[in-house]
């Protein structure tokens, strides 16, 4: 690692994205792996699969780790009552002071809302559920109490206790509503392919375009000088595909454009998607920075290790 960012621009920093566990040792091992090798960041998903509780694993983590932040990817608004969510985020952050970086989203999956039995709304309805959400959940963590009454969401004479320390808020996106209330609400904002869909098996195609992306970064620009931000919020990205190879136009052929219904070239440009040499990985992150402004790159747990080289080169530059 040499010198700061550019001006004007974030420093580099990673992410591990922690999919379906194996089993505890997993968790043990991916958590304090990551922190050992300068990962800033574990992340856990919120879906009602195989995966693990993201509350309950960030707090096993919180116990075996002393630096790395710990976060959800994201938790799904409309599956929580916001006071109760305030309680296990703020309990959480007793065991990890000041680390916890709380991802919140609309949902996006409709097998999670089947299998907690909660009616999936439409996205408008479910993005405003969403706000009024961080609203609550901002009020607790900063101000130690509130009462409000909105159109979806509810509290009378809620305590924010125990007492929290300061924490990192996050939200993303992909389309014009999702990136207007994550301006509104976060300080990190999540860069996404739309998953208007609902499906995982559907290829993202045009939403995974480089082009997409300089259309989502000028909304947030947009949004964030009628908000009246005075700086920019920090980017994030998480990478669908990621890996080190030596040919990427050949892995690209082979694995990505059948995956993503995209050219070869086309797909290796997306934002969602790294592959190549260690060289070729740097440079294309640092044109990336350039050109959409994302500094903060989340990895798939699979590949943790096989990036450590490239989180040591980029990380605080």
């Amino acid at each position: 690692m040499t010198g700061g960012p550019p001006a004007g621009r974030h420093p580099f920093r990673f992410g591990v994205y922690a999919g379906a566990l194996s089993g505890i040792g997993a968790l043990r091992a991916l958590a304090v792996g990551a922190e050992e090798a300068g990962y800033a960041s574990l992340l856990v998903p919120d879906h009602l699969d195989e995966r693990w509780s993201p509350v309950v694993s960030l707090a096993l983590a919180a116990g075996w780790t002393s630096r790395i932040a710990l976060g959800t990817l994201m938790l799904a608004a409309d599956l929580r009552r916001p006071a109760v969510l305030f309680k296990d985020l703020a309990t959480l952050d007793q065991a990890a002071p000041g680390r916890l970086e709380i991802g919140l989203g609309a949902g996006w999956y409709p097998p999670d809302f089947a299998r907690a039995g909660v009616p999936m709304a439409p996205p408008g309805i479910r993005i405003e559920r969403l706000a009024e959400t961080a609203h609550i959940l901002k009020e607790l963590w900063e101000k130690g109490a509130v009462s409000y009454e909105g159109r979806h969401c509810s509290a009378v004479d809620a305590i924010g206790a125990p007492r929290p320390g300061p924490a990192a808020w996050v939200m993303g996106g992909g389309g014009p509503r999702m990136l207007r209330t994550a301006v509104e609400h976060a300080d990190i904002v999540s860069l996404t392919a739309r998953l208007s869909s609902g499906r995982r098996d559907k290829p993202l195609g045009d939403n995974a375009r480089a082009e997409r992306f300089d259309e989502r970064v000028r909304w947030v620009r947009e949004f964030a000088a009628a908000a009246g931000r005075t700086s920019a919020p920090e980017l994030q990205c998480l990478l669908i595909d990621a890996a080190v190879v030596t040919d990427c136009e050949e892995y690209a052929t082979r694995e990505l454009a059948p995956r993503f219904g995209l050219p070869p070239a086309e797909v290796l440009d997306s934002p969602v998607v790294l592959a190549g040499t260690f060289d070729e990985i740097c440079a294309r992150l640092r044109d990336r920075r350039e050109r959409f402004g994302i500094s903060y790159w989340v990895l798939p747990a699979a590949r943790w290790e096989e990036f450590v080289p490239v989180v040591e080169r980029l990380t605080g530059t």
